[in-house]
């Protein structure tokens, strides 16, 4: 009689197991086979390219330019074209970029005269040739303005956009002013000295000469860095 109650336990037990699996399964939700497909691919990509190149001038560049025995009164033309050798659109600047040369520039007045142009477009005009660096302390020009002082500037935008491999052009016009008679006793010379002096540095000697520039080509939308 014992037996017999041991093995119905055993029995009620197992059903018991099976009933709770059964509601295990049940709450997993259906099972079996299933369709299932996948498709592959990837993500790749080319890295673009900001490049400029220049054509006409000499150097390593191609984008040294010289006036020669300029006079006063008279004004000359130099000139360069440039290429966009990079992959992608850009934005063309001129940057002077020895502020020593670009003051000593500045520093003549209305004795001197500068223009900048791009594809034939005017960008920078002035015949007062002032940036009021000599006189920080008293400025003679107060605001500086096309109609009065107007500096060289460190950087002009020359042309937005520019497509690859199309080409551009920028001209840089200098005089000196007819009323400028001084000259020195061998005659000759060489054009926009520097450092000069002022104020701030009296010790200033001319030992440098020219206007050093930079073709810079930077992203659409974007300014070359400081």
């Amino acid at each position: 009689m014992k037996l017999m109650l041991n093995r119905k336990k055993a029995i009620i037990g197992a059903g018991g197991v099976a009933v709770a699996l059964t509601m295990a399964l049940a709450a997993l939700g259906p099972t079996g086979a299933y369709f299932s497909d996948t498709a592959q691919g990837e993500v790749s990509g080319t890295v673009g390219s900001i490049k400029i190149a220049g054509a006409d001038g000499t150097g390593t560049d191609s984008l040294n330019l010289a006036y020669t025995n300029l006079l006063p009164g008279t004004t000359q033309t130099v000139a360069s074209r440039y290429v966009n050798t990079g992959l992608n659109a850009q934005d063309v600047w001129v940057v002077f970029n020895d502020k020593d040369a670009l003051h000593a520039l500045n520093d003549l007045g209305t004795y001197g005269e500068f223009h900048v142009a791009a594809n034939g477009k005017a960008l920078f005009d002035s015949a007062n040739l002032s940036d009021d660096l000599d006189d920080i302390e008293k400025p003679s020009c107060g605001t500086l303005a096309p109609t009065g002082c107007w500096p060289v500037p460190k950087m002009i935008k020359l042309e937005s956009n520019l497509a690859p491999t199309a080409v551009g052009s920028v001209s840089f016009t200098f005089g000196y002013a007819a009323k400028m008679s001084g000259q020195s006793k061998l005659g000759g010379g060489v054009w926009n000295s520097y450092p000069v002096k002022t104020a701030q540095t009296p010790n200033a000697v001319g030992a440098h000469n020219g206007l050093p520039y930079q073709l810079v080509a930077t992203q659409v939308g974007q300014k070359p860095g400081k």
